[in-house]
């Protein structure tokens, strides 16, 4: 992906440059389930000294690779193509080296405006997940919804300490993370409780009865359980994202001097339980099985093009124990129910088993993704162009296409609960279950800054300064 007029290179082309003279390659890919690792010698480096073992024979290179371990526990193409690809790559890249990206389900951050808006930004290009699903199962093709529903029972707007705050879903409404302080408000609109805290630009996510928030840049974070803190611990690094689970453990994605990005690991009594840190790929995206506290991690490599590698840990042990690689694409998010792990790429959906194994392959290259949302229990949903015709795709958790249906236009935000699809178009809000029976819509008042299903029924409409609970 280098210019050939090195003359008028801009700092961005510089960037991509230095990733690509920086960054080693890995020689092989994997087209199935990881084979078995090496238990030869490790290999000697060049100063005489034993390199640690490598995870497999022929496959990835872990030398620049420094592990810790707690004993605790419309399409384009050619060179507009090209362009564009270094551009987002270099700027992921110069984002998560200066600790102030939020790559992982935040919405703030590069990676977030690419998951909004990913349709000309990387080349339809995939050569890896070879097994494909035998029988896709699609139940509805092309149906499109004609007329819609339009009435609702309830419509309530919430303003207080909403301004600014960084909005997600918790338990039965949302929490709003604002400077020093979160709010929890009930899907009727009611403020359940306020609390002031310790973090003044916070990163925050949360699942089950856990929120977690950290300072973007900086190198504290706090657990919540409600509105009770658990927790306040500092990172020996810079905090560039986080995630929490539905058991109360926490892996953030952290700036490593002299490395290329690296992930700590907190238990809820807020002790570092794991930690480990990259010389081979950028990390962009990571997360922490709530049932057996199995990590995936996302890397980036940029040598000679756009590739990832999710490799993955287990706490109680020192080396990765399995690798998967994506050639030409980028696995943005990565999320797991259970131990299984859905991974979010530019140009495919894929599902993986904890060792590494292929569950499902959702081969996206001939389209063009726009948009990605999965609920608790896996089921996703897509929506993307075929052509130049706006569609959406739905799949069960474990990754099977269930249907894909016309929309009337391309959706500005999506998100899914069960079988429950929500999404927008302009200032119209559309619930219901694409191609199986009628949708409701509904107008918001003012332009949409974020969409929230709450349950099936109920979803909330982020407004600049406002929330707005409507229940159909």
């Amino acid at each position: 992906m280098m210019n050939n007029d090195e003359t008028n290179k801009s700092p961005i082309d510089e960037l991509v440059t230095y990733a690509e003279d920086n960054t080693p390659d890995y020689e092989d890919d994997f087209d199935s389930a990881p084979p078995v690792p090496d238990a030869s010698e490790p290999p000697v480096s060049s100063d005489g000294e034993h390199e640690d073992e490598p995870l497999y024979d022929d496959e990835y290179d872990d030398e620049y690779d420094e592990e810790y371990y707690d004993d605790d526990g419309s399409e384009t193409s050619g060179d507009s193509k090209k362009k564009i690809k270094k551009i987002i790559i270099a700027a992921v890249i110069l984002a998560l080296l200066t600790g102030i990206a939020a790559v992982l389900s935040i919405d703030t951050g590069i990676i977030a405006t690419y998951k909004k808006n990913f349709a000309n930004n990387f080349s339809k290009i995939f050569g890896v997940f070879t097994m494909k699903t035998a029988d896709s199962g699609i139940q509805y093709e092309d149906a499109q919804n004609d007329s819609y529903n339009t009435g609702v029972r309830e419509s309530i707007t919430v303003s207080d300490g909403v301004r600014g705050a960084e909005v997600l879903p918790y338990r039965d409404g949302v929490v709003c993370a604002s400077p020093n302080h979160l709010t929890y408000i009930d899907a009727s609109g009611n403020t359940v409780w306020s609390e002031d805290t310790l973090i003044a630009n916070p990163l925050v996510s949360a699942s089950g009865g856990y929120i977690l928030a950290a300072e973007k840049g900086g190198s504290k974070l706090c657990l919540y359980n409600g509105s009770s803190m658990l927790y306040e611990a500092d990172d020996p690094d810079s905090i560039a994202a986080v995630k929490v689970s539905s058991a109360g453990d926490s892996v953030l994605i952290t700036s490593k001097p002299a490395y290329k990005g690296g992930i700590s690991v907190y238990n809820k009594l807020g002790e570092q339980i794991y930690s480990w840190a990259s010389g081979s790929g950028v990390v962009i995206g990571a997360d922490i099985s709530p049932t057996s506290r199995n990590i995936a991690v996302s890397l980036l490599n940029t040598e000679t093009s756009a590739k990832s590698i999710i490799q993955f840990f287990d706490i109680n042990e020192t080396q990765s124990r399995a690798q998967v690689n994506a050639e030409d694409t980028v696995m943005f998010d990565l999320r797991f129910v259970g131990n299984t792990l859905t991974a979010f790429g530019d140009n495919r959906l894929a599902v993986l088993s904890s060792d590494g194994g292929v569950v499902a392959d959702n081969d996206l290259t001939s389209c063009q993704l726009t948009h990605s949302a999965m609920d608790d229990n896996g089921n996703t949903v897509l929506t993307l162009y075929d052509g130049a015709v706006p569609k959406l795709n739905l799949y069960n958790g474990s990754g099977k296409e269930l249907s894909s249906v016309t929309m009337d236009g391309m959706a500005d935000f999506v998100d899914i609960h069960e079988n429950t699809v929500l999404y927008s178009i302009g200032r119209d809000v559309f619930i219901g279950r694409p191609g199986i029976g009628s949708l409701t819509k509904y107008t918001a008042a003012m332009d949409i800054k974020k969409l929230i299903l709450i349950s099936p029924s109920t979803f909330a409409i982020v407004y600049s300064n406002s929330i707005e609970f409507v229940k159909v």
